[in-house]
């Protein structure tokens, strides 16, 4: 699950806007673990690490992402290509019924879509975004124009 960079250490999202959070949702990462760094700059990361983490205790729920891709089992060949793509490794290749599927971890999917435009055989949507969905909402916006 947690992406780590060509050194081994343990990739953040992104390096300004996320430098805390892993790919996989409340799992935070701080001091060493990420890299080298001195201790001043490890306790600010710890501090930055925990507050992050105590948002959801203090709320007392946790978000959950709405939107999670889907596999339509009947479609789908098992090819792989989906997990491949995937930035977040939310995807496996599983048995079912003596043939490979496609399988998509809903703690770790983050909705990007990756998968959806990657499956040679269009059996991944995008909960909450169908393509007849996007096709309209296009068609709302062109509208008049």
């Amino acid at each position: 699950g947690i992406t780590c960079g060509s050194e081994g250490f343990l990739k953040e999202m992104h390096t300004k806007l996320y430098p805390v959070e892993t790919s996989v949702r409340g799992i935070y990462i701080a001091g060493c673990a990420q890299g080298p760094k001195d201790i001043p700059e490890s306790v600010s990361q710890a501090r930055a690490a925990s507050s992050a983490a105590a948002v959801p205790l203090a709320q007392g729920r946790a978000v959950v992402e709405p939107l999670i891709s889907e596999v339509d089992q009947g479609k789908c060949k098992g090819c792989g290509v989906c997990k491949a793509f995937c930035p977040f490794s939310a995807i496996t290749i599983v048995d079912c019924k003596g043939k490979p599927r496609a399988k998509i971890d809903e703690a770790l999917c983050r909705g990007c879509g990756v998968c959806v435009v990657a499956c040679p055989a269009g059996a991944i949507t995008l909960h909450g975004f169908t393509s007849e969905q996007i096709a309209a909402q296009i068609d709302a916006l062109t509208a008049g124009v």
